[in-house]
């Protein structure tokens, strides 16, 4: 593989990321319905996300390639199941914010090592583009990192009051 190959695989698996994470970010502002500072947060992030995945199916592009729609789809399935996982639990939203913040993390990782790789490979727009990315997975990690404790809180004191 070459190396501008491994940067086309590594758009489409964050192409791919970024599409399975709009099902459960949907999922997860459903969630929070009754908690309206998160939902709309949530929601936020949503769009977000979805412009993510424009952006980096814009990257693809910029390299005359398109995003792979067999990882599309595999994102997509593995989404619903990732937004389902949490629903059965009467402490969702607290497993929504734990769940949320890991995957923020990984996808931090990825933009950085996307923004080296585009770095390296004399790719500019494609490093600005997962640069502006990049900011806002960290923005949302650090809101949730920062309600986290609020969140845990909360949920305690329903289950006091059931």
């Amino acid at each position: 593989m070459t190396q501008s190959e491994q940067l086309t695989a590594w758009l489409n698996s964050a192409y791919s990321m970024e599409k399975s994470l709009i099902q459960v970010l949907e999922n997860h502002a459903q969630d929070a319905q009754d908690h309206p500072e998160v939902r709309a947060r949530v929601e936020q992030h949503l769009e977000e996300t979805r412009h993510h995945a424009e952006l980096v199916a814009q990257c693809l592009e910029r390299l005359d390639e398109k995003p792979s729609a067999t990882k599309a789809l595999v994102g997509n399935v593995t989404g619903m199941f990732q937004g389902a996982s949490t629903g059965m639990y009467h402490d969702e939203i607290v497993k929504n914010f734990l769940s949320d913040y890991a995957a923020e993390q990984f996808e931090i990782a990825c933009y950085r090592s996307l923004v080296a790789a585009a770095e390296e490979l004399g790719q500019p727009e494609i490093a600005r583009t997962c640069e502006d990315i990049l900011a806002e997975e960290q923005a949302m990690a650090q809101w949730l990192a920062e309600h986290i404790p609020e969140v845990t809180r909360m949920m305690l004191q329903q289950e006091a009051r059931a």
